[in-house]
């Protein structure tokens, strides 16, 4: 019924109004229109899908409860960053004949919202939004709507006191399944405030995870290992059955044992932010955690002590890898990319997002979990990237603002959970044109299974475990981290617990 009543007012604002905004623009001509995906400005108003009760496959699904409004054609302003992938995990300006199916969910989400409130949108892109939140905050209300910014960059204004508690939101139901509730209690301050926050809001929030590319036809070539798709479901997906893969499929490979990364073969290649950070996580262990009204740092552990051994182990003296030390998140391995398309490196670890590098290439390929360290952890923890879009809304938004503002996200958080998440885990496969349900499977489980860890994305721990693996000469990792506690303690003391006290910088 709900459902009815909003399409009744869809179509009334659709008879009432026109939308003057790049999102809600006049549809392409047929011919530009994905004959898959359909017309892209389909007003949800008038489609014709799912308008009669007896046959809507949507009705009886549990979605938002929001209020009817009309905003008059006000503007939604959202400060976002300058950068392809991660504006468009939010915004897309216009649509092009070439346009992807993803495009076209992510422009129709916005325009949908246009239609279903009378908004326009205004987008604000910045290289360095965070650059504009300080004077933001301290002017007066309602200057940005919506700020979409680097995870890492976005809690430390957040620290500084310059967002808004999403408690306070009024029509953002936090226990949805379209918000992360791992994001919601592991992002929160000591007393459960929040100021930052995730879900499906984000299809890159999946893309930036780090995962285990795999190729099929090496792994074929060996008789007698089992298909790790199936370790993955029987829980025995681990760190050792891992490395007895790499060192057999580089025994298999016919390098020429230069370790040369352009002519060599190797049966695992990663780089300074995938394997060696995804290390602490495998253990089931976290940088970080409020427990017992204090902050711990449960990572200095005999297990995690020994995982960090048997990863630098594995990576310094098997001679079965390749490390990219200098590798950035900028560069996105892209030194790696070639070598594993070519067939010459059987595991490669990196964002899903990139496995859109692999279009057109001559390779079957597999996307799995980074393997858990042993039996004891239950599930297979994926670590949301610190580089990853994260969204907050400005502390100066007035009460009545704030309002308009969580209608908008929860409107937008469910569509992205009904149509543009389980979107991309079917188009970021099909680069070479082919369905691989197993990948697709593994997806879902990383996108379950995330870890919003505040040691590794804020404070100063971040980088200790893949700072000593990728240092085989270096101290452990007790003693690396006895070196940063204390000033890691005071940082979140001195920061993120004011946030309790109400304590802003200005």
């Amino acid at each position: 019924m709900k459902k009815l009543i909003l399409r009744a007012f869809l179509l009334l604002l659709a008879l009432l109004m026109v939308i003057p905004f790049a999102a809600c623009q006049e549809a392409p001509t047929p011919q530009e229109t994905d004959p898959v995906t359909g017309p892209v400005d389909t007003d949800p108003a008038t489609d014709p899908e799912g308008t009669d009760p007896e046959t809507d496959p949507e009705e009886g699904k549990d979605g938002p409860t929001l209020p009817e409004k009309n905003y008059g054609g006000e503007e939604f302003t959202i400060l976002m960053r300058d950068l392809q992938e991660y504006t468009e995990d939010v915004y897309v300006e216009s649509m092009e004949a070439s346009s992807t199916s993803l495009e076209r969910a992510v422009y129709q989400r916005l325009k949908d919202l246009c239609y279903a409130y009378n908004l326009v949108i205004n987008p604000i892109i910045n290289a360095r939004p965070k650059n504009e939140i300080p004077a933001a905050a301290k002017s007066g209300t309602d200057v940005f709507d919506l700020v979409v910014e680097q995870t890492g960059f976005s809690l430390s204004c957040a620290a500084s006191g310059y967002y808004y508690d999403w408690n306070d939101l009024p029509y953002v139901n936090l226990e949805a399944d379209w918000w992360s509730a791992q994001a919601a209690e592991e992002l929160a301050t000591p007393g459960g405030k929040l100021y930052t926050m995730v879900g499906d809001i984000s299809h890159m929030s999946v893309g930036a995870v780090t995962c285990m590319f795999f190729n099929k036809e090496l792994l074929g070539d060996v008789q007698g290992l089992a298909s790790p798709y199936d370790l993955v479901r029987s829980g025995d997906w681990l760190f050792e059955t891992f490395e007895e893969y790499v060192l057999t499929l580089d025994a298999n490979m016919d390098g020429d044992g230069t370790g040369a990364l352009e002519t060599d073969t190797f049966g695992y290649a990663t780089g300074w932010w995938a394997g060696p950070s995804q290390v602490l996580h495998s253990t089931g262990y976290r940088a970080l955690e409020w427990k017992n009204e204090d902050w711990k740092f449960p990572l200095d552990n005999d297990t995690t002590a020994e995982a960090v051994f048997d990863m630098r182990d594995l990576l310094w003296n098997s001679g079965a890898c390749y490390v990219d030390k200098k590798a950035s998140v900028a560069k996105d391995f892209e030194v790696l990319i070639e070598p594993f398309r070519a067939g010459r490196v059987a595991f490669m670890d990196d964002r899903v997002a990139n496995a859109r590098r692999f279009a057109g290439a001559d390779l079957s390929y597999g996307i799995l979990p980074w393997p858990k360290y042993s039996k004891r952890v239950k599930e297979y923890p994926a670590t949301f990237s610190a580089g990853t879009n994260i969204f907050a809304v400005m502390r100066n938004t007035s009460a009545e603002n704030a309002e308009r503002i969580s209608i908008a996200l929860e409107f937008m958080a469910y569509e992205g959970h009904e149509k543009i998440v389980p979107l991309y885990y079917e188009t970021v496969l099909s680069y070479q044109y082919l369905k691989d349900e197993d990948s697709i499977e593994m997806l879902h489980l990383m996108h379950d299974h995330m870890i919003f860890d505040l040691g590794v994305l804020y404070s100063p721990v971040s980088g200790v475990v893949g700072d000593t693996i990728l240092d085989p000469n270096g101290p452990s990792l007790s003693t690396a981290f006895g070196e940063i506690e204390e000033a890691a303690r005071i940082e979140l003391y001195e920061t993120w617990n004011k946030l309790d006290e109400g304590i802003i910088e200005e």
